[in-house]
């Protein structure tokens, strides 16, 4: 009766991490084709009509996105600023 509790609740915890896995690579491979919603909201005056100004952009290393530079989250990294379309993909890079 005991050993059988046990076997479900691995069964269960290798389930779980199973899922847990798949849903990260589907989130990377979203974010390889440029799919990543950014949870940071530009609201300049600029962001409304792209033609008040141009803007340089800067890709994300993380997701690919690119994010206009004075609106991105920025990192220096080994004297290189990197920049970040949100505080998740900032907190994701591994470099």
């Amino acid at each position: 009766m005991l050993l059988s509790l046990i076997e479900r609740l691995i069964l269960m915890l290798i389930a779980v991490s199973v899922i847990r896995s798949l849903v990260r690579f589907l989130q990377g491979i979203a974010g390889r084709f440029g799919t990543h919603v950014s949870s940071r909201v530009n609201h300049s005056p600029q962001a409304a009509n792209p033609a008040a100004g141009a803007t340089m952009l800067q890709q994300d290393p993380v997701c690919g996105t690119y994010v206009a530079i004075d609106a991105s989250l920025k990192r220096v990294v080994n004297g290189k600023v990197l920049h970040f379309c949100s505080d998740d993909c900032r907190d994701r890079y591994r470099g």
